[in-house]
């Protein structure tokens, strides 16, 4: 698991984000392991994956989150997923680390907003975090389908916008 104060800074700033990123925010506090999450929560229309991307594409803020960004956290997070279905757990939480220092990195050079990045974390530790084979494996597999939701959703606002 990851060390830090992120989940603390991102659990105590809840001013910035509107209401339907701030109940998503305090389902994540709540919970031990993503597969508590009901996947179908997760991708619907109007879910955590639709909600997030509306919010990165039509929250105020001066500098957008780029597609070719989001590529750069789905493809980490893809590689780790693939590997934790293939039974490789331990390969694809390291591959799941390299997602933190990107988010580090487009923080600092303000390519993307600072409460995506804390809302990654926290779903990342998420997966991280669970102690039991089998709901690491699910938390794993919704990880994917979050991202994969979360990605055609911000295709499909960047599109509107």
């Amino acid at each position: 698991m990851r060390g830090g104060s992120r989940g603390k800074n991102f659990y105590q700033n809840k001013s910035n984000l509107p209401p339907e990123i701030e109940r998503i925010r305090k389902e994540l506090e709540n919970i031990k392991c993503l597969s508590e999450i009901n996947p179908k929560d997760l991708v619907k229309p109007d879910g955590w994956a639709d909600k997030l991307a509306n919010f990165l594409k039509t929250g105020v803020r001066k500098k957008d989150l780029k597609t070719s960004q989001l590529r750069k956290f789905f493809n980490e997070i893809k590689s780790a997923t693939i590997k934790a279905e293939k039974g490789k757990l331990e390969e694809a939480q390291m591959t799941l680390w390299k997602v933190y220092p990107l988010i580090a990195y487009s923080e600092a050079r303000d390519l993307m907003p600072k409460e995506f990045g804390d809302i990654i974390s926290t779903i990342l530790e998420k997966v991280e975090g669970c102690q039991e084979l089998q709901k690491q494996k699910a938390s794993f597999k919704n990880l994917d389908l979050f991202m994969t939701a979360l990605y055609a959703y911000f295709t499909k606002y960047e599109k509107v916008k």
